[in-house]
C-alpha cells in the first residue's frame, strides 16, 4: 500500500484535475477502500455542470470535491474495529451506502437517513463532500475512499464482478421508488416513464415484485434501451416520438389506468403530463427525474379531480440498498447486460458524454469509471 492516494478533483464547473491526497489516519470504525468501478448517473451530470446535489453552479463553497457516489472496491485497511465492522477484514470486496446519516437529527429519527441534516455538510453523501472536509477522500473518482465510521457497506463475495456490482445502486433505487415508495406489488399495473438504467431498475423491481402490467417508454434512440427493458420484465414498451402513448398505454388497462406510475425522465416536463393522464383514480405518481425547471402545465386539476397521490422519491434506503445487493450476489438478473461502458477515469468528461448519449454511436446505459488510466491523455486538466 502506497502512501497517498489519486484523485480526480472538480474544481468548478465543468473543470477537473488530478491531485494526490495522503492517505487518513483510520480510526475506530473508519476504513481506507481501494476503488474498483464507480457507476455514473445523471446526478454526476449535473454535478459535472455545478449545480449537483441541489447546488447553484456559482456556489464555490462545493468545490473542490472528488465525484462518484456508486462506489465499490476493496478494504485496503482498517481502523480498530467496532461492533459495526464485526466480520469485516482486509481484502473483503464492499459497495458503500453513499448517504452519511448522524442518526439522531429529525429526519433520521423517521428512518429517512438521505434527508439528514446532522453531519458536517449537507448533502451528506459521497461525491457531494468537498475535499476541505477531512479525510477529503469522500467520491467514487479516486483510487481510494475514506470510509467513515457511520458509513454502511454491503459484503460482495470475491466472485462477483466489481463491475456487476456497481449496478447495485441503480437496482436499488429501482426497488425504493417503484415498489417500497410506489407500492408495487402483486398484480399491479405500472409504467415507468425513462428508460435510462434507473428507470430499467424499476422495470426490474416491479417485475421481482409480482407486477401484473409493466410497460416503459423512451424515446427513438432508447431502441435499445426498450429491447433491454423487455428483456428485463415489460410487456409493453413506447417510443414516445412515434406512438400516441396515452391512447395506447391507457387502452392496455382496459381504460382504467395504471396504479402507479414512476417518471424517471429527467428534464422533460411532459411525461408527467402523461404520467398523470394514465393514471387510475386514486393511483400514485412516483417523481424521480429532475427537471431543474418549474413546470409550466402541471396539470393540477387532474392530482385533485382523480385523488392522485404524488410523491418525490430520492435516493434508496438502508433495505433498497441491501435488496440490491443480495439480488446481484443471487445472480437471477441479467445485470452484466445492462453495463454498455467502461472508461478509465481520465476519460471522465468523455464517459460523460457517452452517457447522455451526445457522442454518435455510441449507445449507453450503465457507464463505469474504474481509476485506471485508459486515454491517450492523462494529464491534469479536463474541460468541457
Amino acid at each position: 500500500m502506497g502512501s497517498s492516494a489519486t484523485a480526480l478533483v472538480q474544481t468548478g464547473p465543468s473543470a477537473v484535475e488530478f491531485q494526490e491526497f495522503p492517505l487518513p489516519v483510520l480510526e475506530a470504525g473508519a476504513a481506507l477502500l481501494r476503488i474498483e468501478a464507480n457507476g455514473i448517473c445523471a446526478s454526476d451530470i449535473d454535478a459535472y455542470e455545478g449545480h449537483g446535489g441541489g447546488m447553484d453552479p456559482a456556489d464555490e463553497k462545493q468545490y473542490p470535491r472528488i465525484n462518484g457516489h456508486e462506489i465499490v472496491g476493496v478494504i485496503e485497511d482498517l481502523g480498530p474495529l467496532t461492533p459495526d465492522r464485526a466480520g469485516l477484514k482486509v481484502g473483503d470486496r464492499v459497495a458503500v451506502n453513499p448517504w452519511l446519516a448522524c442518526g439522531s437529527c429529525p429526519p433520521c429519527r423517521r428512518g429517512e437517513p438521505q434527508f439528514c441534516v446532522g453531519m458536517e455538510f449537507r448533502p451528506s453523501c459521497y461525491g457531494f463532500i468537498p475535499t476541505y472536509v477531512s479525510s477529503g477522500l469522500w467520491g467514487g473518482y479516486s483510487t481510494h475512499a475514506y470510509i467513515h465510521p457511520r458509513t454502511i457497506l454491503y459484503p460482495f463475495p470475491q466472485e462477483i464482478d466489481p463491475l456487476d456490482a456497481a449496478l447495485w445502486n441503480p437496482l436499488a433505487n429501482g426497488i425504493q421508488w417503484a415498489v417500497r415508495d410506489g407500492g408495487v406489488g402483486l398484480g399491479s399495473r405500472v409504467a415507468v416513464l425513462g428508460s435510462g438504467q434507473r428507470g430499467l431498475a424499476c422495470v426490474a423491481a416491479a417485475k421481482a415484485a409480482g407486477a401484473g402490467l409493466i410497460v416503459s417508454t423512451g424515446l427513438s434512440h432508447d431502441r435499445h434501451k426498450l429491447d433491454m427493458a423487455l428483456r428485463l420484465g415489460a410487456d409493453a414498451v413506447f417510443d414516445v416520438e412515434t406512438s400516441d402513448f396515452v391512447t395506447e398505454a391507457r387502452a392496455l388497462t382496459g381504460g382504467e389506468g395504471f396504479d402507479v406510475v414512476v417518471d424517471t425522465s429527467p428534464g422533460a416536463e411532459q411525461p408527467v403530463v402523461d404520467g398523470l393522464n394514465i393514471l387510475r383514480t386514486g393511483g400514485t405518481f412516483a417523481s424521480a427525474g429532475i427537471k431543474h425547471h418549474d413546470l409550466g402545465r402541471f396539470p393540477i386539476d387532474l392530482v385533485t379531480i382523480r385523488g392522485i397521490r404524488m410523491i418525490g422519491v430520492l435516493g434508496a434506503s438502508h433495505e433498497a440498498l441491501k435488496m440490491a445487493a443480495d439480488l446481484i450476489i443471487s445472480k437471477t438478473l441479467p445485470v452484466g447486460e445492462l453495463r454498455t461502458h467502461v472508461f478509465g477515469f481520465d476519460q471522465f468528461a468523455h464517459a460523460l458524454d457517452v452517457l447522455k448519449g451526445t457522442v454518435p454511436g455510441e449507445k449507453s446505459i450503465n457507464v463505469v469509471v474504474t481509476p485506471t488510466f485508459t486515454g491517450a491523455t492523462s494529464s491534469a486538466r479536463q474541460s468541457a
